[in-house]
């Protein structure tokens, strides 16, 4: 139901901002002020409604419920949806789980009231400064926010992850007033090479929108790069990788289908440029995710990638 609310809102925005638009080509300048007025009062009332739909439909504990009691009770639910207020009301720290967040405040900039991120929590009153680590951004730190319970918070947003990290695993740390921590709870963790443990979150293809097409890991310290291909096609049964690095035979790198209809491979290349095609089903393609387009004395066009 909340999708259909976020779709409704979305649309009647689409449509006040197009009527908007042809008043201001029509150069109705003495009206324009007025008309302004008006869009955003009847956006404030759409707000009103769709902060009042949960409470009017009875649907109290799935958004308004948001509790640390809550959140280990749903711990088993892959997407949650709560109100920005409702960390303040945290009263421990709790498992980082995958969360679409509605945050009201940020209307007026981005025109959206809807985020996604993972969740990240941290329980402490004595603690002065803590911020979030992790190998997304390198190790970069980012301040979490403390609320009225003690409870720091954090959530990585969707953007950092969505359509380009391949990897399914975040490993991240708390910095606690200069001291590396943990996170307590859970024990889902791995040697840091450094004499310590990193905490890790697992991906699930439900959480974002991978990359299609060629993915190149410019991380990649070792002389080979890892290059990693992704094509969705659900209906798909067999997805097999040609190209110059395999001399162009469909036996070779045969791509792995998942469950939500992403195929997938990795190969480990040197630096070079490269072309290649798709084997669908018997029938040779096009990547249609590729950047750039070669032609080929055979095939005519294949897809090319370059690895520095």
């Amino acid at each position: 139901m909340i999708h259909e609310i976020l779709f409704i809102f979305s649309h009647c925005q689409s449509v006040f901002s197009t009527i908007m638009g042809k008043l201001l080509d029509k150069k109705v300048k003495k009206q324009t002020l007025q008309f302004k007025s008006s869009i955003f009062t009847v956006k404030m009332l759409f707000i009103g409604l769709f902060l009042l739909f949960p409470a009017i439909t009875g649907d109290v504990y799935s958004i308004y419920g948001y509790s640390s009691d809550l959140l280990k009770k749903n711990e088993g639910e892959k997407v949650n949806y709560y109100y920005a207020r409702h960390l303040e009301k945290l009263r421990k720290s709790v498992k980082p789980r995958f969360i679409h967040i509605i945050d009201t405040k940020k209307f007026a900039n981005e025109h959206t009231v809807l985020g996604s991120g993972v969740l990240f929590t941290f329980k402490s009153f004595q603690a002065r400064d803590v911020s979030f680590v992790s190998n997304v951004d390198r190790f970069e730190k980012h301040k979490m926010t403390r609320n009225e319970k003690g409870v720091w918070y954090y959530i990585l947003p969707r953007k950092e992850f969505d359509e380009k990290i391949p990897k399914r695993e975040i490993l991240y740390k708390f910095v606690v007033d200069g001291l590396f921590v943990q996170d307590s709870t859970h024990d889902n963790y791995e040697d840091d090479n450094a004499g310590g443990i990193i905490s890790k979150f697992t991906f699930t293809e439900d959480m974002f929108k991978p990359q299609e097409g060629v993915l190149v890991l410019e991380n990649d310290t070792s002389s080979n790069k890892k290059v990693i291909f992704r094509l969705y096609a659900p209906k798909a049964k067999f997805v097999s990788l040609i190209g110059s690095f395999n001399n162009w035979d469909s036996e070779i790198d045969i791509m792995q289908k998942s469950e939500s209809g992403y195929f997938q491979i990795e190969k480990s290349l040197p630096a070079g440029e490269y072309t290649y095609l798709l084997r669908i089903d018997g029938k040779t393609v096009v990547d249609k995710k590729s950047t750039e387009l070669k032609y080929h004395p055979v095939f005519e066009k294949v897809g090319f990638f370059k690895v520095n």
